[in-house]
């Protein structure tokens, strides 16, 4: 590849094989050659060119005239490569701009500061440049314009003509676009003339560069405007000797020849190194191989031991074989008792299916009792209601009767006062009215004290008769309260007497207290912890645990936590809880408990920051815990470090109910488990027995046979007063009865007197009157007595009629009511039998489950023992294809693996004693095969390197006299160019060379003063930008670059040498149509804007914002 580049650099004619060197090109910025790709470099083909003197070569150039088809091919515009277009977004002072090139020469022209090195700047930046080779910085985002987040360079590069790059991909252009963001980050993205995305990296866009050969980091192909006036202002033989050798990237060859002399040198060491060591590995290999043959003495005890390994391995077998024997004998054996559970369940079947049938006969007759209590009960109502007819009946003709006296009465009455009235006035004539006025007087004042007396009588009764009601009442809510006691004394004596049973069961096991089935359930649970069903055994009841140091706060306590979470079990995961509940369904527990799952933990919670803050005691002070996972189990389901336990109810109320409240105090509980909350809630305990926190079992049962005992005494006691109670009522309510008929007979003659009072009070003395009316009323008096007596006589007649049928339907009522308690007999008997069969057939079902149970363990024993034994007979089958694989031939040894391999270890140890010595023999044999195997590399890569070093060594004689010919050409023809270039202006110029001490010194001679040949140092400023221009147009003639730019090119010149460099500049890019030439330069440009092949683009003054350049070209 690097001889590749330097025959490129010598000659024009060897311009197309730089594409190849460019394909293979690294980025100077990013890589290095390796010593492998050095390798690769000097095993490139080598092509030299014959030099000729250069005095030669400018007579050949100057007298024969130019081939007409290369005249053709140079005056051709370019296809491809050129740039044709550029635009810029927001980079540098440029926050908008188009610039279109012409295809041969393109001239920028503006003012300073209007951007035109912005412009160079980004054809270097957007074809991949480094932002250090540009010298405007040293990080790409210094070119965004100020105030904006990126920017955005697109080229349009030529892609026409047979040296196209893809042309069915990307067309007649392909567009690079690369976007630079302020943090730092970049893309690429390349398309083709139809705007579609190809490609987006930068080694695609590299393998385009080095296919058309654009080079824009060598300061030729791009002179930029620091460059360039450093060039310019340069008179150092160094510094334009340096300036040549990176123009035609010579410097670069030999960097490469440095990297390959080097890396022979150390291939040269590395050698050396290698043919050091090789005597001891000869050695060490000759070592190696005198062991390896003694280990042939080892071969007879190695065969000894692999016949033992054989009896091994089939004796495995046999013990296989044997262990499956034992597993079939064992299902069998179990196979055998399934048939007896079997029987056993067909007979709880038989006898499940008995209990139904008597159960359904039992139900059957039931219901028919049913049937006919409902039809019995249904004529009782009928009757019922009859009854309930002809006792109104019979009501309402009492009534009648009681009606029809009273009428009789009431006429009689009035009868014999008209009667009475009829001989008053009949003896009206004959009486003394001031005797009878005298005697009515005294009649009324009689009438009146006896009135008075009645009235008197009637308040002393109506007292009495309030205090008899009052006396009845409390009486009647005394027995109330009496009977209540009663019920309630008779249900603690009841339940006195169940909790004296439990305490009594509990004292040999404290679990029974919690209820039926808890015992069972505790013993299960350990041996289910025994069989490892449990990942974490299950803890409680939780009031197991649970221990009081003050027995006076019981009640309290289990008022707070509660008898279901003391009678709870805590779990560590939802797997124990799913084994747990079926544990629980076993037990048949009568009250089953709560499952409370959480995690168990070590430690004890630490409450201190949650505790209340009171001199109180809280539910947690006055407990002893001995478990940590009931601890917190506690802590997390009732908050016992909140509950704060005050004796006194009053005392109790006045501290929870304080301003400010007690601080995290969640409510009170008093001594007789009474609680009070802080929004003034008090809620009773109705619970005066304790449930399971006990502190003395014996005191406690001792304490429960004295309220048992008292209990029964207060019943019986109770059941004296009530007798007491109801012989008082009894009294009580005779002497009301008694009371009330007195008054109902003073009331009737208080009636009477005040009656007769009011008459005498109003007599009146009248004439005496006629009787004949009054007669004639005593008649109709007699004719209604008459009336009334019939009306009687029928009323009674009807009672008499009512009363046998009354009795003889209350007869009947009584019947059905008997038929009725009778049926209701049978009903309880048949209820109380289905009650018996149905205990039996749970007791049936009871051992029907259990026989079910037992009989799935065993068959799942079976299966078990089945599966194991598929399971162990497949190993044997696998283990003997296995060995009979390692050894085909059973062996026929008896004995047992345990001798065998006792008789193995003592063999092996043998082995390993006589390895010992001698070495083992895989070790060994390994280590002659790798010390060998070593010792051949070793030999075969000391000639590799000696073969390569040799090779490196003739290739770099070769390319070291292939580099000082091309070298030695490209300086001849640089010398060429610029003595041609310098007649333009009447100068000879010419070149020293001194590649030893790295110089170029550049002599000019003024024909106008023959005698004076002047170097760089005596040179006016004109006279040395035109030499550096012809300089630079010398080394763009030895380059093969597409495009060619120049920034400021003519800022020291006079107005003449100034027009000379610029028609130099012009005339060889008029010669060269293949090329595009871009010149930057701020001086003014009349002169040269009709030229055909000139595009000159003139930049605004300093407005940065600039659309677009097209409309500013100079018309030609």
């Amino acid at each position: 590849m690097v001889v590749v580049l330097a025959c490129t650099m010598a000659s024009r004619d060897a311009g197309k094989t730089s594409k190849k060197r460019k394909r293979d090109q690294v980025d100077d910025e990013e890589e290095s050659d390796t010593p492998a790709r050095i390798r690769s470099k000097m095993s490139s083909s080598t092509t030299s060119l014959p030099l000729d003197d250069t005095e030669m070569e400018i007579g050949e150039m100057s007298q024969v005239n130019p081939d007409p088809h290369l005249q053709e091919t140079v005056s051709r515009p370019a296809e491809c490569g050129i740039i044709e277009k550029i635009s810029l977004k927001n980079f540098m002072c440029h926050s908008n701009l188009d610039v279109n090139f012409g295809p041969n020469a393109t001239i920028l022209n503006g003012k300073n500061g209007s951007g035109k090195s912005a412009i160079l700047v980004a054809i270097v930046v957007g074809l991949g440049g480094a932002a250090s080779s540009t010298k405007r910085g040293q990080s790409l985002r210094n070119f965004i314009k100020e105030g904006c987040n990126s920017t955005l360079i697109v080229i349009r590069i030529k892609n026409r003509g047979d040296n196209a790059y893809c042309p069915e991909e990307y067309g007649d252009s392909i567009i690079v676009e690369r976007r630079i963001a302020m943090d730092g980050g970049g893309s690429y993205k390349i398309k083709s003339a139809a705007d579609k995305v190809l490609a987006t990296t930068k080694e695609d866009l590299t393998r385009i560069l080095d296919h058309f050969n654009i080079q824009v980091d060598n300061p030729v192909c791009v002179l930029q405007q620091d460059m360039s006036r450093s060039f310019m202002h340069s008179t150092s033989a160094k510094d334009k000797y340096k300036f040549f050798m990176q123009a035609t990237q010579l410097d670069l060859m030999c960097r490469n020849y440095r990297d390959i002399i080097d890396y022979k040198d150390e291939l040269a060491r590395h050698m050396e190194v290698k043919k050091q060591s090789l005597p001891n590995l000869e050695r060490d290999v000759t070592r190696k191989e005198q062991r390896f043959k003694d280990l042939e003495r080892l071969d007879k005890l190695e065969q000894k031991k692999a016949a033992l390994e054989c009896d091994i391995a089939w004796a495995q077998v046999k013990e296989a074989e044997s262990i499956l024997e034992e597993n079939r004998s064992a299902a069998r054996e179990k196979e055998k008792r399934i048939p007896s559970y079997q029987k056993k369940l067909a007979d709880c079947e038989t006898a499940i299916a008995r209990a139904n049938e008597t159960l359904d006969g039992l139900r059957a007759n039931l219901e028919e009792i049913r049937q006919e209590a409902q039809a019995v009960t249904a004529s009782n109502n009928k009757k019922a209601e009859q009854l309930r007819h002809r006792k109104q009946l019979l009501r309402d003709a009492q009534t009648t009767v009681q009606q029809v006296k009273a009428r009789i009465k009431a006429v009689q009455v009035d009868r014999q006062q008209i009667m009475g009235h009829i001989r008053e006035i009949q003896q009206e004539a004959t009486r003394d009215r001031e005797a009878e006025s005298r005697e009515r007087n005294a009649r009324l004042g009689q009438l009146q004290q006896e009135l008075r007396e009645v009235q008197d009588r009637m308040r002393t009764s109506t007292d009495f008769r309030q205090q008899l009601e009052h006396a009845l009442r409390t009486h009647q809510e005394q027995r109330f309260t009496m009977k209540s006691d009663l019920g309630e004394a008779q249900r603690q004596v009841e339940q006195n007497q169940r909790r004296l049973e439990q305490l009594r069961s509990s004292v040999q096991n404290r679990v029974q207290v919690f209820g039926r089935g808890y015992v069972e359930l505790v013993r299960k649970i350990e041996d289910a912890d025994k069989r490892r069903k449990f990942h974490k055994k299950p803890v409680g009841p939780i009031g197991m645990h649970v221990k009081l140091r003050d027995a006076k706060w019981a009640l309290a306590v289990e008022a707070c936590i509660s008898r279901g979470v003391l009678s709870a079990f805590l779990v560590d995961n939802a797997d124990d809880k799913r084994v747990l509940q079926q544990l629980i369904r076993e037990s048949r527990v009568d009250r089953p408990p709560t499952l409370i799952m959480s995690k168990f933990l070590g430690q004890k919670h630490n409450v201190s920051g949650n505790r209340a803050q009171t001199h109180h005691p809280t539910v947690m002070d006055v407990l002893d815990i001995d478990n940590p996972v009931v601890f917190n189990g506690l802590i997390d389901q009732r908050g016992i470090e909140a509950h704060v336990l005050v004796y006194d109810p009053r005392e109790a109320r006045e501290f929870i109910w304080s301003r400010p409240s007690p601080v995290r105090c969640t409510s009170v509980y008093t001594g007789a488990g009474d609680v009070a909350y802080p929004d003034r809630n008090y809620q009773s305990n109705r619970v005066k027995d304790v449930f399971c926190l006990q502190r003395n079992m014996e005191s406690e049962i001792l304490h429960i046979e004295q309220e048992v005992q008292q209990s029964q005494a207060t019943q019986r006691q109770l059941s004296t007063e009530v007798s007491q109670l109801d012989s008082r009522i009894s009294d009580t309510n005779k002497e009301l009865k008694s009371c009330r008929m007195k008054m109902g007979r003073d009331q009737d003659k208080v009636n009477r007197l005040q009656a007769e009072v009011a008459e005498l009070g109003n007599f009146e003395e009248d004439a005496p009157l006629d009787v004949a009316a009054l007669e004639e009323d005593v008649r109709s008096s007699d004719q209604k007595l008459e009336e009334h007596g019939l009306e009687l006589q029928e009323a009674e007649e009807q009672v008499a009629e009512i009363i046998p049928l009354l009795k003889q339907q209350q007869a009947e009522q009584n019947s059905v009511a008997k038929q009725r308690e009778d049926l209701t007999t049978r009903a309880e008997a048949h209820k109380s039998d289905m009650a018996k069969a149905d205990r039996d057939r749970a007791a049936v079902k009871q051992h029907q489950e259990h026989y079910q149970t037992s009989l799935r363990s065993k068959q799942q024993d079976v299966a078990k023992l089945q599966e194991e034994a598929v399971r162990l007979e497949e190993m044997c089958r696998i283990k003997e294809e296995q060995v009979r694989q390692m050894y085909p031939e059973r062996s026929t040894s008896r004995r047992s693996v345990k001798h065998l391999e006792s008789e193995l270890k003592q063999m092996e140890k043998a082995l390993r004693e006589k390895e010992k010595s001698h070495g083992n023999r895989e070790a060994i044999t390994a280590e002659y095969d790798e010390v060998s195997t070593r010792y051949k590399r070793l030999l075969a890569d000391i000639r590799n390197l000696d073969n390569l070093g040799t090779k490196l060594g003739d290739a770099m004689v070769k390319r070291e006299e292939s580099f000082k010919h091309i070298r030695a050409r490209l300086e001849a023809r640089l010398k060429v160019h610029f003595f041609l270039f310098m007649t333009k202006r009447g100068y000879q110029g010419s070149f020293e060379f001194d590649n030893t001490e790295e110089t170029l010194d550049m002599n000019v001679k003024v024909v106008d003063d023959a005698k004076m040949t002047k170097d760089t140092k005596t040179l006016s400023g004109g006279e040395r930008s035109f030499s550096m221009v012809a300089f630079i147009l010398s080394l763009w003639d030895v380059m093969e670059t597409p495009f060619r730019c120049l920034d400021e090119f003519d800022v020291f010149m006079d107005l003449v040498n100034r027009r000379i460099a610029m028609e130099m500049l012009l005339t060889a890019a008029n010669a060269n149509r293949r090329r595009q030439f871009i010149l930057l330069t701020p001086q003014d440009l009349s002169d040269w804007s009709n030229k055909d092949h000139v595009r000159i683009l003139r930049m605004i003054d300093p407005i940065r914002d600039q659309p677009s350049l097209d409309a500013h070209l100079v018309p030609r």
